[in-house]
């Protein structure tokens, strides 16, 4: 099989990076203000108010269609932030993420019998074994993660492809190399138990993301932490921690951090992971001990 290495494809394997965010984590419940909601209005600190919203990583119709306030919202906005910018440079700059850097093989990481299971798995995805090879073992644990694409066209993507199309400003709150060092900073023992982990509940992926799909369409922010908890109610609770720390709540504050120059500025569409805004330490409840005042809009 011939390997293309390009934008798309590069991108492909990116959001499927991204989606884990709606996987793995474990977080208090938000409190009961903010526990229903997707869109929420910004105001204080000066300037007009912005929007906050919360995203899934899914090509579902029904995710990526926008809601008629969430449409309003970005099109009066002056400038649209992501997690992290789309465009083909940003995500070609990062491919070398995925691979060991050294010579060495995901075979010599993991083992041949952990290997053997792992080519199987990946045989839907249409990844050949001589890239497989190269792959780091999160890498590869993220790709099963997610169902293989059809479209490619998720939801974050759609957003910048509408503002760029807009003319609308476009930038992120982190850089594809810092959200690579989520998966780098685990220790190669963690790397390789989150691997097994996703190949042992492997069967029950398909069933963990409808529930987590079901539960944002629905706006429930309480049923989408209990739907991705139940997703990882099997696995090692320790690994689940480390991991989720680093992926959800570390980021939660670096992310309301560097919001604060566009809430400022005001009049910015701002959109993040769902999962990344309920919880004692979630994005609306941080914003709001720094004195935000946030109201549900959808």
């Amino acid at each position: 099989m011939k390997v293309k290495c390009s934008a798309y494809n590069v991108a492909l394997q990116w959001r499927r990076l991204l989606f884990i965010g709606l996987l793995t984590v474990t977080s208090a419940l938000a409190g009961e203000n903010f526990d229903h909601g997707l869109l929420w209005k910004i105001e204080g600190h000066g300037g007009e108010p912005s929007y906050l919203f919360g995203t899934m990583h899914s090509e579902d119709p029904r995710v990526v269609r926008l809601p008629v306030p969430v449409q309003q919202a970005f099109d009066r906005s002056h400038g649209v932030t992501l997690e992290v910018i789309l465009d083909p440079e940003s995500l070609l700059a990062m491919t070398s993420g995925f691979m060991f850097g050294d010579g060495s093989t995901l075979e010599a990481h993991i083992g041949a019998p952990l290997y053997r299971r792992t080519v199987a798995a990946v045989a839907a995805y249409g990844i050949p074994e001589i890239l497989l090879a190269s792959m780091k073992p999160w890498a590869v644990a993220v790709t099963l993660m997610t169902p293989p694409t059809r479209t490619g066209l998720v939801l974050d993507l759609v957003l910048y492809q509408r503002a760029v199309a807009d003319g609308k400003p476009v930038d992120g709150l982190e850089t594809p190399l810092e959200q690579l060092s989520v998966f780098d900073g685990l220790s190669e023992q963690d790397q390789v138990a989150l691997l097994k982990d996703t190949l042992d509940n492997l069967p029950d992926i398909e069933r963990m993301l409808d529930d987590v799909r079901d539960a944002y369409l629905a706006r429930d922010l309480r049923r989408l932490v209990d739907a991705s908890d139940a997703s990882m109610r099997d696995s090692d609770p320790q690994l689940v921690a480390r991991f989720s720390g680093r992926l959800i709540t570390e980021r939660n504050h670096r992310m309301v951090e560097r919001m604060q120059s566009r809430l400022r500025k005001g009049g910015q569409f701002i959109a993040v992971g769902a999962l990344h805004l309920p919880g004692d330490e979630g994005v609306l409840q941080l914003l709001n001990q720094q004195g935000y005042r946030l109201t549900r809009v959808y």
